[in-house]
């Protein structure tokens, strides 16, 4: 067997290369997050891990509380997106890891709508990744320097950075 020619090696290299970014893509979300108004800024808040076929949350770092989560559907991103009134073409190039229950619509309540289950909706709060180009089309978040953020009902969107 001679050398490998320079396109082959490239071709194994693109190869190798493709399959680490569809591994990063599907873990994107592991690591802890921290935000710049924890003391001290940037300490573990949140911690988004892998459990069995879904995932953990973990809410309160220090205390180590573990709830189970999910990952949002185009659906539920779509709904989201919707209640934010924020641009929905724009929740096709998120990706979202929710948790908790999900929080109650009135109108749904009133008509007695089925309940929506996840990942098809939101819970009460959510960590999201939005790449840029998307990030400066929504107006809460043009401004923000980073691609992720956190909301739930009492702190509202508040933008967040991978620790890992």
């Amino acid at each position: 067997m001679g050398p490998i020619s320079k396109r082959a090696l490239l071709v194994v290299l693109a190869a190798w290369v493709g399959q680490a970014t569809a591994g990063e893509t599907t873990d994107l979300f592991s690591g802890r997050y921290g935000h710049d108004a924890s003391e001290p800024a940037y300490a573990p808040v949140w911690e988004l891990k892998r459990g069995g076929e879904g995932w953990q949350a973990v809410v309160a770092v220090i205390e180590g509380e573990s709830v189970d989560a999910y990952r949002l559907s185009s659906a539920g991103r779509g709904a989201f997106w919707q209640k934010m009134h924020w641009p929905v073409a724009t929740a096709a190039d998120a990706d979202c890891i929710s948790w908790g229950e999900a929080p109650p619509d009135l109108m749904a309540m009133l008509q007695e709508a089925p309940a929506v289950a996840p990942p098809d909706t939101f819970g009460e709060a959510l960590i999201c990744h939005v790449p840029a180009a998307s990030r400066h089309a929504i107006d809460w978040l043009a401004d923000a320097t980073e691609d992720w953020f956190y909301y739930d009902p009492m702190a509202g969107i508040m933008s967040v950075r991978q620790l890992h």
